[in-house]
């Protein structure tokens, strides 16, 4: 790894780690990938969904498959 990359995780969280650079770490620190992530387990609250108005929704095609009549 280079001196830049180690400075970069030093100086703040990463939004991703490379497989060679996650393996490199584990290699010089004698762990496991589960030694340095902490997963936040909590669970979190979704939003409710507000049923869709009849307006929106799709026109059902007649039986035969046809939106208009035959000519």
């Amino acid at each position: 790894m280079s001196s830049a990359s180690v400075s970069a995780l030093f100086s703040k969280e990463p939004s991703q780690v490379k497989m060679p650079t996650l393996i490199a770490l584990c290699t010089a620190l004698e762990c496991t990938p589960n030694d340095l992530f902490e997963v936040d387990t909590t669970p979190v609250e979704q939003p409710a969904v507000p049923p869709r108005p009849v307006a929106d929704l799709p026109k059902a095609a007649s039986a035969r498959g046809r939106s208009m009549s035959p000519l």
